[in-house]
């Protein structure tokens, strides 16, 4: 089974979900990072970057 035919078999046992993430990742390696996000604007990413999630404030707190 050629790579193609393995993607294909993989791609339709995918939810909805998931073919949307697929797609996503397609489009940016064909078209370049445009085309995606990147992680920097990414709220998970704000979020650990965040003064709450500072762990230098508790390691220097003395």
């Amino acid at each position: 089974m050629n790579i193609r035919q393995k993607l294909l078999t993989i791609i339709e046992q995918l939810s909805e979900d998931k073919l949307a993430t697929l797609l996503n990742l397609a489009v940016f390696l064909t078209k370049g990072k445009e085309s995606v996000p990147p992680l920097l604007a990414s709220q998970a990413y704000q979020d650990w970057l965040s003064a709450e999630n500072d762990i230098y404030d508790e390691l220097f707190a003395d």
